[in-house]
């Protein structure tokens, strides 16, 4: 029994709080995006075009907003800026 309550406690508390974890890692994945996009001057001209990343590789940042929702798509190929590399695709669909 004691095990069950234990149970039971433990996902009352870390469920809501692993959503809201979620929700923070979206957020601060859309805000690396836009970033990556530059200052907010360059980044409708930046939007959706190959750019060099700091150290090596390429980043191409495409915002698109359509139908009340917007999608945030990025692809990088071996980038690597400020000691972080990345590589791969991440796309995130908001409404």
């Amino acid at each position: 029994m004691k095990r069950i309550t234990a149970l039971f406690c433990l996902l009352a508390l870390c469920t809501p709080a692993g959503l809201a974890l979620a929700d923070d890692d979206t957020y601060v994945k859309i805000q690396e995006m836009v970033n990556d996009l530059g200052g907010p001057t360059l980044q409708k001209k930046n939007n959706g075009k190959v750019q060099a990343c700091a150290e090596k590789g390429t980043k191409q940042i495409t915002i698109t907003k359509k139908n009340g929702g917007t999608t945030y798509k990025a692809v990088y190929k071996n980038c690597v800026e400020y000691g972080r590399q990345r590589s791969g695709d991440s796309m995130i669909s908001t409404n």
